[in-house]
């Protein structure tokens, strides 16, 4: 008999015999298992290194047992699934369960299907809380030809394993049951880390990546110098305003780089324009530099804005003879995918500096799939900022992540600071604590709020100070008709930011102020594709710079994050935290003189400005502080106590029964409910490549680059796809085009041009969030 296989002969690439995998897999998986559990601090009723160690050995060591299968072979050997084609995690799963090693038989279970829902062990049908043993029955595969070929063929399976291995030994397990959530995921991260790599290897879709040594206390220096050459403003012309805006940038950048590195959660509450991109930086760096980190990761909250904030990074850390884009990663969550084709497009965690979406990250911690996995293990001993905090999660994921957030920098060297200028301290709420415990909220906490440091603690005064100076909030309770609001708009002062709640809406306005004729109009929202919206940002900057008599008319993608100055701004009702945001982008430096204001407003035109429905609670806060005068133009008001108390208006009921459910779910070991339910977008959405050349190398199974792929994509919903025929690229349906008669705008709507030359009843299924 030959030497049986792993893989198959496929694109141009020969098999690949089951030896040479499982030992790239084993030694990928211990490798990367061993540089994450140098991080670990064991804790008195959790397991061991060295158990944790024994369980990756174990899963990588008899991963792909099933494969030995002569129907899997014969599936192999001729590239056509054979009648007898079976499952090849069952036979893995059954051996181990069978030696005493139940941890590793769940993650080898898990290794294609994702991680299922675990149970104790349950005698006689009777639930015992006490029992600790595991159910291993759930890992086995449902699926009966699977499970006779396993029971009438293992020891067939474990003699081709010994002849091509030399062994079949398992280390018997003694950390039963005392695994968490997020070490169940770390360890899958590992195997299937390794697992897809070697795979992809094989199949010339990915290289071994040279390590990019971090080289900390380079970066930090270089930092410096190039914060001390940023312009300054001129002493002699410079405003009262600006002078003190510097001050504070100044001295936030003193106080991050001077902080203490042994604190490992912090927070950064300081106003818009104070310079937290360089300063927050700093503190970081310092923190890798004393405590030798492995990454450095930035999160915030939208796509777009990592570009801009890429570009600085890159500008400031990167040092002579270093490729930018490998020292400073940028990181979309759009790059996922499940199937074999393009599984080599997805962006692992391996620079020194990695810039990502909220949705990449937090779905990272949540999923139970392997797609997103993978990078799950550079995690431990890596440094954490979440910018622009407050628009992270929806206030009901925020429980459960906090637990896991937690527990990373307890147990696996994490250090992490949550950075906005409208940040709630919503870790001090006695209902979140409850809620974080797993309990109803008719108990108190049993615990003591995380103790959070903040970074910018003395500028509070001073900021509040400059802040109602920069800018004031204002209200009209009456809504607004389409006609009303473009006459405010072009009677304020300019340039003018004007910020919607739905794609939709934003086209609908845009394309009416255009067809008004009385100033230009600039649109920017998700119908771009990334690649269009970094023409468009660019353009609004320069306009930025040189005129004033224009609108920008955007979803909320610009209200975080955005180096953008204007005069005037107009929020469409959403919640307190988005108003403040969006006065972040009004008179951002002080420079745009006195009156400046943002004006709340909503639509009366809801057939042709549909709202979204989701922010009914939010709306509904927001109006309540408006109305009771806690947000004002005649004295300076606490962001963060306000976003706090909107954040308490709107986690009641619903939500806070949702955050338990997932709380709860995570410690019943439910992990494909907790990631179904922590989606940060539940609605899930399908990448629609614009770009033609594009659809076609992907069609020919040509290397498209990750960066490529997000920047000429756009994201819609399954239903818009369908109503509108879009035709997949690939046969898994994971990636669709536009069709060529699709009329795509890329210098003003996007694909929404098409849309709004419809009536609004005449969209199919409705209406564009």
């Amino acid at each position: 008999m030959s030497e049986p296989l792993a893989h198959s002969a496929r694109h141009g690439a020969p098999v690949q015999t089951y030896r040479d995998h499982v030992r790239n897999v084993v030694r990928g998986a211990v490798g990367r298992g061993r540089r994450m559990l140098a991080h670990y601090s064991p804790t008195a009723s959790g397991p061991l290194r060295r158990e944790l160690r024994d369980i990756l050995w174990n899963a990588s060591r008899f991963h792909d047992l099933g494969k030995l299968d002569l129907g899997f072979q014969r599936t192999l050997q001729t590239n056509r699934k054979s009648a007898d084609h079976i499952r090849h995690e069952d036979a893995g799963v059954q051996w181990l369960l069978t030696n005493g090693s139940p941890e590793a038989a769940g993650i080898v279970s898990a290794h294609h299907q994702g991680l299922v829902h675990y149970r104790r062990f349950v005698p006689n049908d009777r639930y015992v809380t006490n029992i600790r043993r595991l159910d291993g029955s759930v890992f086995r595969i449902s699926n009966e030809l699977t499970q006779r070929a396993t029971a009438s063929s293992l020891e067939n399976y474990l003699g081709a394993h010994e002849s091509a291995l030399g062994e079949s030994r398992v280390i018997a397990e003694r950390s039963e049951n005392k695994l968490s959530g997020l070490e169940r995921r770390l360890l899958l991260s590992c195997l299937v880390d390794s697992d897809h790599f070697d795979t992809a290897r094989h199949y010339g879709n990915e290289d071994l990546l040279a390590v990019i040594p971090g080289r900390w206390k380079e970066r930090l220096a270089k930092l410096d110098d190039y914060v001390s050459r940023l312009p300054r403003p001129d002493a002699k012309k410079a405003s009262l305003q600006q002078t003190e805006r510097q001050s504070i940038r100044d001295e936030l950048y003193r106080l991050c780089e001077a902080a203490d590195p042994s604190i490992r959660l912090r927070s950064c509450d300081a106003v818009v324009g104070s310079g937290k991109t360089t300063a927050l930086m700093a503190h970081l760096l310092k923190v890798a530099v004393e405590r030798n980190l492995r990454h450095i990761i930035v999160v915030l909250p939208y796509t777009n804005i990592i570009r801009q904030s890429v570009e600085v990074y890159r500008k400031a850390l990167c040092l002579d003879g270093e490729r930018a884009d490998e020292v400073v990663a940028e990181h979309h969550h759009q790059a996922d995918f499940q199937s074999l084709d393009v599984r080599h497009l997805t962006m692992l965690w391996k620079a020194p500096i990695i810039v990502t979406t909220a949705v990449q990250f937090f779905e990272t911690l949540a999923s139970n799939q392997t797609s997103r996995r993978r990078k799950l293990h550079e995690l431990p001993g890596s440094a954490v900022c979440l910018d622009e905090a407050h628009a992270a999660l929806p206030n009901d994921l925020w429980p459960v992540c906090w637990n896991w957030l937690m527990e990373w920098i307890q147990r696996w060297d994490g250090h992490l600071v949550l950075a906005s200028g409208s940040l709630p301290a919503f870790w001090t709420d006695p209902d979140f604590r409850t809620i974080c415990e797993g309990n109803n909220l008719s108990r108190p906490p049993k615990r003591h709020a995380s103790q959070v440091a903040t970074l910018s603690q003395a500028l509070t005064g001073m900021s509040l100070v400059a802040e109602h100076k920069r800018v004031r909030y204002l209200t009209d309770p009456k809504a607004l008709s389409g006609e009303e609001l473009m006459e405010r708009i072009e009677h304020a002062k300019g340039p003018r930011l004007v910020v919607v709640n739905t794609v939709q809406s934003a086209a609908m306005l845009a394309a009416q102020i255009r067809q008004r004729g009385q100033m230009r109009v600039l649109h920017l929202s998700t119908a771009l594709a990334p690649v269009h919206r970094a023409i468009i940002i660019d353009r609004i900057k320069a306009l930025l710079r040189h005129q004033s008599h224009w609108a920008l008319v955007a979803t909320s993608l610009v209200e975080a994050g955005m180096d953008f100055s204007f005069a005037s701004g107009f929020r469409q009702r959403a919640s307190a935290a988005s108003l403040i945001q969006i006065g972040g982008r009004v008179n951002r430096g002080a420079d745009c003189g006195d009156n400046c204001a943002v004006l709340d407003f909503d639509f009366a035109d809801v057939a042709i400005f549909p709202d979204n429905p989701s922010l009914k609670a939010s709306k509904d806060a927001l109006g309540f502080l408006f109305a009771n005068g806690a947000i004002g133009q005649d004295q300076p008001f606490d962001l963060q106590k306000i976003c706090l108390e909107a954040m308490n208006a709107e986690f009641r009921g619903k939500e806070q029964h949702g955050a338990l459910a997932k709380v709860q779910a995570e410690k019943a070991m439910d992990y494909p409910k907790v990631s179904q339910d922590c989606r940060v977008i539940q609605s899930e959405t399908k990448t629609v490549v614009i770009d033609r050349s594009i659809v076609d190398r992907l069609r020919n199974f040509e290397k498209v680059s990750p960066s490529d792929l997000v920047r000429h994509s756009v994201q819609m919903y399954p239903h818009k796809i369908s109503a509108n025929a879009f035709e997949p690229i690939l046969p898994d349906d994971d990636l669709f085009c536009l069709p060529e008669s699709w009329n795509y705008d890329p210098d003003f709507l996007g694909y929404m041009e098409q849309v709004v030359k419809q009536a609004p009843a005449a969209i199919p299924q409705g209406y564009f969030i």
